[in-house]
């Protein structure tokens, strides 16, 4: 993979996350976000801790980013369209959805379980390992549309272990080393 654009992407990504889930200052409001549990929809807020936590009191949180060119995928509709957290203008990782691996304890009263480790999961594109190529990328976007949306950690998994004919994985994950605690606290979505 070209490091310097993997490097670049990450670091993108990382700050993504970061303004995302970051509540700064005393006077600051957590944002709220909907994002997707075992299939349903929920709202949830997040306060961002240190990035060195033990596994053993993890959860997964997944970022699913959508295509280049999913507008014109008919029924593709993702819950940040655009999100622009870290402010540096609308790219492609801006459209995304938000997964789960399972419901924080008690919805609805704003507590916050467990400790969530952030993946984000892209489309494998050719511009991520080398130099670009259509070909590839439009076999991609059209072996990785049909997950979407993803709305449970089972449906992620479904997608990162799809692949294309010649065996070449059709997403990719990313694990951002990032934590944070979450709070689901309306089981429906945000408005």
């Amino acid at each position: 993979m070209n490091r310097r654009l993997l490097k670049l992407l990450l670091l993108s990504l990382l700050l993504v996350t970061a303004s995302f889930l970051v509540v700064s200052g005393v006077a600051a409001q957590p944002g709220y976000e909907p994002a997707y549990v075992n299939g349903k929809t929920v709202t949830i807020n997040a306060i961002d801790v240190p990035n060195h936590a033990p596994s053993q009191a993890q959860a997964d949180f997944y970022e699913v980013v959508y295509p280049i060119g999913w507008q014109s995928i008919p029924g593709l509709n993702p819950q940040c369209q655009p999100c622009d957290h870290d402010g540096n203008g609308i790219d492609f990782i801006d459209y995304h959805d938000h997964i789960l691996d399972s419901m924080p304890s008690d919805p609805g009263h704003g507590q916050f379980s467990p400790l969530w480790h952030v993946f984000v999961v892209l489309p494998n594109y050719s511009f991520l390992s080398g130099p670009p190529n259509a070909a590839h990328d439009a076999l991609i976007n059209a072996a990785y549309a049909p997950f979407l949306p993803t709305t449970s950690e089972a449906a992620v998994d479904d997608l990162l272990a799809a692949t294309l004919p010649d065996g070449s994985p059709v997403a990719i994950e990313i694990d951002t080393d990032f934590y944070f605690l979450c709070a689901v606290v309306n089981r429906h979505a945000a408005k």
